[in-house]
């Protein structure tokens, strides 16, 4: 026969299950406008996986926008993989190539061959305004690698601004309004994924990391949905932004380079100005830099201390590694004001 006490000790337990059942029906029912928006992000935001170099991830995430197998994602040395791949959200993986790139955006365009029926419609996309909620929805430290679902940052929306930032020794080419937010976002393997209102309708796609030289934070912000529908489209999604004039001629190749660990990054080309001397040499994006002048370019200070010092006007031979293939090519040593011509 139960004792007092076991009587009142079993009434406290079941006191203690009904709170906890209702808190967890509460918060259910508090969760579900988010919770539906999130599924509907985790259905159209995939995985993406390429090559890695040093302290540089080799993955990334990016938006479905389109039935076809349209991939967005932000732009990185990952693209340059020959097995260049995305795992879609049911978990199977395809090949991918990428079709164009977009310097201002820092962003690309991939395609797949599957079909692809739910996706995000750029066309449709969010007009957030300042303290609205804003959900990040990614494969931040590649915390998926199939099935799995993408991790999720919950923020909200500052405002949206353009910037014309820089990133350790080059320019950082993104130039261009940005939705800023505080959800943590400048993580490996973020940038590429989706950021979305409560409602589920999109925002934008998160950035490339933008780190400031002097401070070393970053800054958390997304590539807005209409420049990004514009990109897709094939329009120029940006005007161009004006630049400060310098006072002294600069020796210039015409080639931006990623920013990969600092100054002991390896030179790796992010960007090639159009109608540079090393375009019309054929230099690419990805290619890596190796010697200039004869002189070994070990990292990105090398490749800024080389450069430097090569005097206007004359011809210098770059010599490049492109995948496997080493590539020599000669061109002639041009400033900044006359690559931006």
């Amino acid at each position: 026969m139960p004792t007092a006490m076991s009587v009142w000790n079993m009434k406290l337990v079941f006191s203690i299950a009904v709170i906890l059942l209702l808190a967890a029906c509460y918060a259910a029912d508090a969760e579900e406008p988010f919770a539906k928006a999130i599924e509907f992000a985790q259905q159209r935001t995939v995985k993406i996986f390429g090559a890695g170099i040093g302290r540089t991830a080799g993955y990334a995430s990016g938006l479905i926008v389109g039935p076809e197998g349209q991939i967005l994602t932000a732009q990185g040395v990952f693209l340059g993989a020959d097995n260049l791949r995305v795992t879609l959200p049911a978990g199977k993986t395809y090949a991918a190539e990428v079709v164009r790139r977009s310097a201002e955006l820092q962003a690309a365009l991939l395609k797949i061959e599957a079909q692809t029926p739910e996706f995000f419609d750029l066309s449709q996309s969010a007009d957030a305004q300042p303290s609205d909620w804003l959900l990040a929805v990614s494969n931040a430290f590649k915390v998926a690698e199939g099935k799995e679902p993408l991790s999720v940052n919950i923020g909200v929306m500052s405002l949206r601004m353009p910037i014309d930032a820089r990133r350790g020794l080059h320019d950082f080419p993104y130039h261009a309004e940005a939705i800023i937010y505080d959800a943590i976002t400048s993580n490996p393997g973020a940038d590429g994924g989706a950021v979305i209102t409560a409602e589920g309708k999109l925002v934008g796609m998160i950035g490339r990391v933008i780190e400031s030289k002097g401070t070393g934070t970053r800054l958390n912000y997304a590539v807005p949905a209409d420049l990004l529908a514009r990109f897709l489209a094939g329009d120029s999604p940006v005007e161009p932004m004006a630049t400060q004039p310098t006072t002294a001629a600069k020796a210039d190749l015409g080639i931006r380079l990623f920013s990969l660990g600092g100054r002991r990054g390896p030179a790796f080309i992010d960007r090639v100005l159009p109608g540079s001397p090393s375009e019309k040499a054929g230099l690419k994006t990805d290619d890596l830099v190796v010697a200039i002048g004869g002189q070994v370019v070990r990292d990105s200070a090398d490749f800024k201390r080389i450069v430097d010092a090569l005097s206007i006007g004359t011809e210098v031979v770059v010599e490049v590694k492109r995948k496997n293939e080493l590539i020599s090519v000669r061109l002639r040593v041009a400033t900044e004001e006359q690559d931006k011509k």
